[in-house]
């Protein structure tokens, strides 16, 4: 009803032709909701049926904003407003949201195209998810150059409209627009990289060879845990020809004794893990960095015999568990269990540590399940497009995949579509806790984390902040209806062995590091990647909490920005971690109020006595800061 209340108020006395303009809006509003429902509703599963009603939806959606165009330009009133400048401006401005509607029903139906196009690809054959993917982009090219065809000519109808003086149904119409425009934007450019990234990665253009991580976030290291099995897939044009896995352990040991080489390690991993023994591929991952290991990895697979590779691949246990509660069970043949959603965690931890089995065998079971796993996502059923495409979306936001490539164009798209998990400082505040099991149990999976982060913004715009980890060892309700001895094997007594890092901007300074009020000092001072890193060891035994509080100052993080400032805070999830819930608390600097608050480039809302939320994936927030006025 935007456009039509606009209509009416300059339109009083032509009550008839002002109806129709009405009427006409109103249906093409209805329309355009309604195929936009369809297409949110059934997504990547449309039926035929599906698309002919959105289809019907936008076309009609197309006809009713074109003719309240035509009827609104015919209006006499129209030609009467050029002699009042303030009526004129509000006419052409509902003339120019006709049109806006009008492009956006023929953006609605390219949309369907494309999806009619996906639908058809989706059904040809039995090809799989990576060969049927390039087919895709290739198959819905027409549709996007529609969509961003048609999208200029809305941004040249955006661009007449403006922002000043609008009556308030027209700027809210234009807000809505500026919102819907920024997501099909986003969606173009998506696709855009994609066609650029996908037939590349995928080896159209020649076979690729990818390192593939199986992480154990059980036993957790910087990157997602331990890797426990390492494996090579062959791409040749979208088709997986190969998947084989090695024991990760073993491949490290077999490496050291046949040339007893010797890799020095960072220092708290030779102090609290390795103990003297080699740095080697299964630990190789003790940056943060996601790029930083990848290229150690690959330095230690080829170390130990193995070729060069492409780009490198990391899952861990938490991104099966994904997998399979979209694909369904697997059945492991070999040792005649059946993994589900529900069970994989256990099934991981059993067979890759139980005391009876041989050193050899131990992680042969993971090796397996990944390989009927991934096979099983790979050649998705009817139904579970939509579903995979999500879940795919979600394991890269929380890091649960990771992706590295050799080509640096490969690797910035990759760093684009939010795949490659880098750490980058980019100015502002900055804050990443990384956590890592440095005495070999599984308690991860069980421990439970929170963080609590209080910032002051000092005069000079420095933060004085503290940020306090609580951690508690919840083992006992896990080992309940277990065997005991496969318990205390796994869980070495349920002792938990933890290094924790913090990393925070260049040049910040420690004040103190506290563990349960008491002084405890700081361990670990150094710099990487950018970054300031504070560090040191605790310890955690069954059913006891500790707490952990880092206590220092950054240089100035508040910078002017218009009238006001902005402290910008960047707040990093390590991969494979359980979500820890964050209360976020920044006080202003005196004389200082804020503003607003924003966060991860969403809208601006009120002020909050403080934030809460599960740090799921990377967040970045913004406060908005003016001075006072003196009283």
């Amino acid at each position: 009803m935007l456009l039509a209340l606009v209509v009416l108020c300059m339109s009083a006395i032509e009550g008839c032709r002002a109806a129709i303009v009405v009427s006409q809006v109103s249906r093409g509003q209805a329309s355009l909701k309604r195929g936009q429902n369809v297409l949110e509703m059934n997504r990547l599963d449309a039926t035929q049926k599906d698309l002919q009603l959105a289809r019907s939806a936008f076309q009609s959606a197309q006809g009713d904003f074109a003719a309240a165009r035509t009827t609104m330009r015919q209006d006499p009133l129209m030609w009467a407003a050029r002699w009042t400048p303030v009526v004129e401006h509000q006419a052409h401005a509902a003339v120019d949201l006709a049109g806006i509607g009008e492009e956006a029903g023929a953006i609605g139906i390219a949309g369907v195209d494309a999806a009619d196009a996906f639908a058809a690809v989706r059904a040809d054959g039995d090809g799989t998810l990576p060969e049927k993917s390039a087919a895709i982009l290739e198959r819905t090219r027409p549709s996007f150059e529609t969509i961003a065809q048609r999208l200029s000519v809305a941004d040249a109808l955006r661009s007449d409209v403006g922002a000043d003086a609008l009556l308030p149904p027209l700027a809210r119409a234009v807000e809505a627009f500026d919102e819907r425009r920024r997501r099909v934007g986003e969606v173009v450019q998506t696709y855009d990289d994609a066609r650029t990234f996908v037939p590349e990665f995928l080896g159209f253009s020649r076979p690729k060879n990818y390192l593939l991580l199986a992480q154990n976030n059980a036993e957790l290291l910087p990157t997602g845990g331990l890797v426990s099995v390492v494996g090579v897939m062959h791409l040749d044009h979208g088709r997986l020809s190969e998947l084989e896995f090695r024991d990760a352990v073993q491949f490290g040991a077999d490496w050291m004794r046949r040339t007893g080489a010797y890799e020095a390690p960072p220092a708290p991993l030779d102090r609290y893990l390795l103990k003297g023994t080699s740095w080697n591929l299964s630990v190789s991952n003790w940056s943060p960095d996601f790029p930083t290991a990848a290229r150690e990895a690959q330095r230690f697979y080829r170390l130990g015999g193995g070729g060069d590779v492409d780009g490198v691949i990391a899952i861990n246990v938490k991104t099966l568990e994904r997998l399979l509660a979209v694909t369904g069970p697997v059945t492991v043949a070999e040792y005649g269990v059946v993994a589900t959603a529900q069970n994989v965690f256990e099934l991981t931890e059993e067979y890759t540590r139980d005391p009876s089995s041989p050193q050899t065998d131990r992680k042969a079971f993971v090796a397996l399940l990944a390989h009927e796993v991934l096979d099983r996502a790979l050649r998705p059923e009817p139904g579970t497009w939509s579903r995979l495409v999500d879940l795919f979306q979600e394991l890269a936001s929380r890091k649960d995949l990771l992706i590295y490539s050799q080509d640096p164009e490969q690797q910035r798209l990759i760093r684009k579509l939010g795949w490659g998990g880098e750490v980058r400082y980019g100015g502002g505040d900055f804050i990443m806790l990384v956590d890592a099991s440095v005495n070999g149990t599984k308690l991860n999976a069980v421990l439970e984390e929170s963080m609590d982060i209080d910032v002051q913004l000092d005069d000079a715009g420095a933060a004085r902040t503290t940020v306090t980890v609580d951690y508690f060892n919840n083992l006992r309700p896990w080992e309940s209806g277990k065997d005991p001895a496969l318990a205390a094997k796994l869980m070495l007594g349920g002792l938990y062995g933890g290094y924790v890092r913090l990393y925070v901007p260049p040049k910040s300074a420690i004040v103190d590091v506290r563990a349960q009020d008491r002084d405890v000092g700081l361990e670990e001072f150094s710099r990487e990647l950018g970054l300031t890193v504070f560090g040191r060891f605790f310890a955690l035994a069954r059913d006891e909490r500790e707490r952990l509080a880092f206590r220092y100052v950054t240089p100035p993080v508040l910078a002017a920005e218009g009238d006001g400032y902005v402290y910008r805070l960047t707040l990093r999830k390590q991969p494979g971690g359980r979500p820890p819930p964050v209360k976020l608390s920044v006080t202003p600097p005196p004389g200082m109020r804020t503003t607003a608050v924003r966060i991860n480039e969403g809208r601006a809302e009120a002020v909050p006595a403080s934030l809460q939320f599960d740090l799921s994936t990377d967040y970045v927030i913004e406060y908005r800061l003016e001075r006072m006025s003196a009283p």
